[in-house]
């Protein structure tokens, strides 16, 4: 007992002598993930198209086929082993801007020559609207009932419309022979309760009653509907492309994005705009996000490219698309749906031919 004492209060003067605390355990901590650099590298660059238009369905691909590969380098600069990268999160991206790389040019003005027809103003019913109802002008007689007078005259024309017979009598009785030397006397009626509005009845009301031979309010005609303009993509197709696992011309695999759907619209020179995003974890590494993990919308920026510039015709001035390169080919026997021109059979005497071109 006495001898652990003695060690203790050795032990204790020591520390106090030098000052310095005990050594404590420290928790280990797993060792920090190198950090990886991403490059984006045009194998196949964008030579020329055809400008596709403002169709929905028209599509004139880009040729050849931009063809870009990933490359991924470790903190000595030094290219990963495709093994060692986990694709499943890297997306793609294209964007369209001008053949200086300064501004984009995916947003084109289309000026359509069509009226547009809102859901409120256009007709839900199955009747015709009533013909020149905004050249219609009402004559104000005395003697008669305004409402009653609009409620026959909306009746004489469902029944002229629909049913196909002879006018209403009202309009001469009204008259007599005194029209014919141009005094109106009209007889007088009793006023007529206003019966309940027809189901037909889905168009605006007549317009109020104005002096015989003066032309409707302004208000009263319809106005005509202006041109609209509305905005559109100026490259279409698949502009969002995942990473794939191929080999190339010398048999060396690599992770791949191929860009065999993009068409533009309008003609010019352009530049494409590539970005590769990181949508898993976001931390560069390409982790696994939990299936009930917070979705923020959001993806990290790995790496920033530009393709070559390319040629946009018109359908007078194409001069026509690039053969089929041997990428091309090798990436289409690997399941890649890229357009491969065949070659026909060749005569016997293809030779004679070139010979004489």
């Amino acid at each position: 007992m006495a001898a652990s004492m003695a060690h203790y209060q050795g032990h204790l003067s020591n520390r106090i002598t030098t000052g310095r605390a005990e050594t404590v355990g420290q928790a280990q901590y797993p060792p920090r993930r190198a950090e990886r650099k991403y490059k984006l590298e045009v194998e196949q660059q964008p030579i020329r198209a055809r400008m596709c238009g403002f169709g929905d369905k028209d599509r004139r691909p880009i040729t050849p086929p931009p063809c870009i590969r990933l490359v991924v380098l470790d903190e000595m600069d030094r290219e990963l082993d495709f093994n060692e990268i986990d694709s499943t999160y890297f997306v793609l991206m294209v964007d369209l801007w001008n053949e200086s790389g300064q501004s984009a040019v995916n947003l084109v003005r289309h000026s359509s020559a069509a009226p547009t027809v809102s859901i409120s103003s256009s007709t839900t019913t199955s009747y015709p609207p009533p013909p020149e109802r905004s050249h219609y002008v009402a004559t104000t007689i005395p003697g008669y009932d305004a409402h009653s007078q609009a409620y026959r005259h909306q009746q004489h024309q469902h029944q002229h419309q629909h049913q196909h017979m002879q006018p209403q009598p009202m309009a001469a009785a009204g008259y007599g022979p005194g029209a014919h030397t141009g005094v109106a006397v009209p007889p007088y009626y009793p006023p007529t309760p206003q019966p309940p509005t027809p189901t037909y009845q889905q168009y605006p009301a007549p317009a109020p009653a104005a002096p015989y031979g003066q032309a409707p309010a302004p208000s009263a005609m319809i106005p005509a509907t202006p041109m609209s303009s509305n905005h559109t993509r100026n490259l279409i197709g698949m502009n969002a492309v995942n990473a794939c696992r191929l080999n190339d011309t010398k048999n060396k695999p690599g992770f791949w994005f191929v860009l065999q759907d993009l068409s533009v619209r309008t003609e010019g020179t352009f530049r494409l705009k590539l970005f590769l995003f990181d949508i898993g974890a976001g931390d560069g590494t390409n982790a696994t996000v939990a299936a009930d993990g917070p979705t923020r919308g959001k993806g990290k920026c790995l790496a920033v490219n530009f393709s070559d510039p390319f040629t946009v015709y018109s359908a007078k001035k194409f001069p026509g698309v690039i053969e089929s390169t041997p990428l091309s080919k090798c990436f289409a026997q690997q399941g890649i749906k890229i357009p491969i021109r065949k070659d026909g059979p060749k005569l016997p005497n293809q030779a004679e031919y070139d010979a004489d071109d």
